[in-house]
């Protein structure tokens, strides 16, 4: 089986370990910073004064904050914010207030499907294939969902390193 497609889960709690805050970061690491940053959902935050809304896979910020969590350059995010762009991986929204960033792919990159809430509560989900709509309750839980589809219920969920608690040594690496 091959390993160079899919997707992993990464805990936005993994910012909370010493190697997320080893400066500078990469190229690399700044993009996965990106997406772990990004909403997960629609929500309305206030930004240097203003309310502003952030739709799922978006994130509000500056080019001097970047900097400064990356340990980079405003020049150097500047131009790795332009070549994400001309990559055709984000979008910018640049205004008085700051810079808006959405990541393009941002469902294939979290394996999001297409879902809506109905008002009574349940969730209509649409297939990546364009297929059928599917009911579920506010009472499902993930088995009976997967149970429902057809899926394996193992639950990588409840087999989560915590890396925020767990102390490592240099001399480990």
């Amino acid at each position: 089986m091959s390993t160079d497609k899919g997707y992993i889960k990464v805990y936005r709690d993994i910012r909370d370990h010493w190697i997320w805050n080893y400066k500078p970061f990469s190229p690399q690491a700044a993009w996965i910073d990106l997406i772990l940053l990004a909403n997960h959902e629609k929500r309305t935050i206030l930004f240097n004064g203003s309310v502003i809304e952030v739709d799922k896979g978006q994130h509000m910020t500056s080019i001097s904050i970047l900097a400064d969590r990356w340990g980079w350059s405003r020049g150097k995010v500047k131009r790795f914010i332009d070549k994400l762009e001309s990559e055709h991986m984000v979008n910018t929204k640049r205004n008085g207030n700051g810079t808006l960033i959405t990541l393009i792919k941002y469902g294939v990159y979290q394996g999001v499907r297409n879902t809506n809430r109905n008002s009574n509560g349940t969730q209509t989900e649409r297939g990546r294939n364009g297929g059928g709509h599917k009911q579920y309750t506010k009472e499902d839980t993930k088995e009976d969902i997967k149970k429902k589809e057809g899926e394996s219920t193992f639950d990588p969920d409840d087999y989560v390193y915590d890396f925020a608690t767990t102390d490592v040594n240099d001399d480990d690496w």
